[in-house]
C-alpha cells in the first residue's frame, strides 16, 4: 500500500503532465525539469502505486490499464486541491444566510435596524436575527455558536476576542421640555437634587456610573424608577419631572425630551463589535462586518 505521506501533490502533476503527453521528453519541457529528473519521477511513481504505469513504445510511453484508472482519480483530486485552493467567489445579492446579531436594546435601534434596512438592498436573501445579550457571557454565546455578531461595550468582551471599536459614546441628561430645569443651567448640586429614572440593562439597577460620578464630588443622586426597557423612558421622561442620564446616541432618537450636558464628568465608555474565531476568515462574514464598521464612521 501507497505511504500517503511519500506522495505529494507535485508527483501527482507529474502523472497527469505524463498521461497527458505520454512522453517523457515533451512532460519534461512541461514542467520545466530536465530528462533525467522527469525519469526519476517516474520512477517514484512507479515504486508508489507499484506498477509500471506506463510502457514504451516506439513515439514514446502509453499508459497501463492501472494508470487510466489512477489518472482519472489524480485528476479529480488536483481539481479539488486547485478548487480549495482559489479564493472564494461573493457576491452579495446572491448571499443566503442567517446572521444573529447579540445586541443591548438601544444598539439594536442604533446600528442594527440601519444594517437591516441596508442589507434589504445590498443582501435581500440575508436573514438576520437580533438576539438579546443584558446579564449574558459574550464568549460563551460564542462559544456555544448562539451569536455571530455582538454589538456591545467594552466591559462585556475580553482581549482575546476578535473585535473592532464602533465608537466612544458619552453620557448626557435628558428631560422633558416642559421640565422646570429644562431651560435653566445645572450646577452639581441642584442637578444631584433631581429625581431620577435609570435605564438598567439587567434589570433592578438603581446606581451607575453617574452615582460613581456624584460620589467622587461628595453627593448623591435618588433613583426613583430603574427600568431596562428603552420603550418606557419617553413617555416617563416626557410626562413626568423624571430626568435621565443616558449615552448620547441613544438620548438623541427620544422625542420630545432636552438634552443637556451633564454638569459633572462621568467617565463614557467604548462600543466595540466583537465575532468569533470560526468567522474571522469567512468572506461572508467579513463583508457584513465591513458593512457594519462603514456605518458608524
Amino acid at each position: 500500500m501507497t505511504d500517503m505521506r511519500k506522495l505529494d501533490l507535485n508527483l501527482l502533476k507529474a502523472f497527469v503532465v505524463l498521461l497527458d503527453e505520454q512522453n517523457v521528453s515533451r512532460a519534461a519541457h512541461r514542467l520545466s525539469v530536465t530528462q533525467p529528473a522527469m525519469s526519476g519521477i517516474l520512477n517514484r511513481l512507479r515504486a508508489s502505486f507499484d506498477d509500471p504505469l506506463f510502457v514504451r513504445v516506439q513515439h514514446g510511453i502509453v499508459p497501463t490499464d492501472r494508470a487510466i484508472q489512477l489518472g482519472a482519480i489524480a485528476k479529480k483530486v488536483l481539481a479539488d486541491v486547485e478548487t480549495m485552493l482559489t479564493p472564494a467567489q461573493f457576491e452579495a445579492q446572491t448571499l443566503t444566510m442567517t446572521l444573529r446579531i447579540g445586541a443591548m436594546d438601544y444598539i439594536q435601534q442604533i446600528i442594527a435596524l440601519p444594517l437591516i434596512l441596508k442589507l434589504r438592498r445590498l443582501a435581500p436573501n440575508v436573514q438576520v436575527a437580533l438576539l438579546p445579550v443584558q446579564g449574558q457571557n459574550i464568549k460563551a454565546l460564542f462559544e456555544q455558536n448562539k451569536i455571530d455578531l455582538a454589538m456591545t461595550s467594552h466591559q462585556h468582551i475580553t482581549p482575546d476576542m476578535y473585535q473592532q471599536k464602533l465608537y466612544d459614546e458619552r453620557y448626557i441628561c435628558a428631560m422633558s421640555k416642559t421640565h422646570p430645569m429644562a431651560n435653566t443651567p445645572l450646577t452639581a448640586e441642584t442637578f444631584s437634587h433631581l429625581p431620577f429614572a435609570m435605564l438598567s440593562y439587567n434589570g433592578g439597577e438603581f446606581r451607575g456610573a453617574t452615582d460613581l460620578a456624584l460620589q467622587s464630588l461628595g453627593l448623591n443622586r435618588k433613583v426613583m424608577v430603574s427600568v431596562n426597557n428603552i420603550l418606557l423612558l419617553p413617555q416617563l421622561l416626557q410626562e413626568s419631572d423624571l430626568v435621565a442620564v443616558l449615552p448620547e446616541k441613544l438620548a438623541q432618537t427620544l422625542s420630545n425630551v432636552v438634552l443637556k450636558s451633564p454638569p459633572i464628568a462621568i467617565d463614557g465608555f467604548s462600543m466595540h463589535l466583537a465575532w468569533h474565531e470560526r468567522t474571522q476568515g469567512d468572506v461572508a462574514y467579513e463583508w457584513l462586518r465591513k458593512i457594519l464598521l462603514e456605518m458608524v464612521v
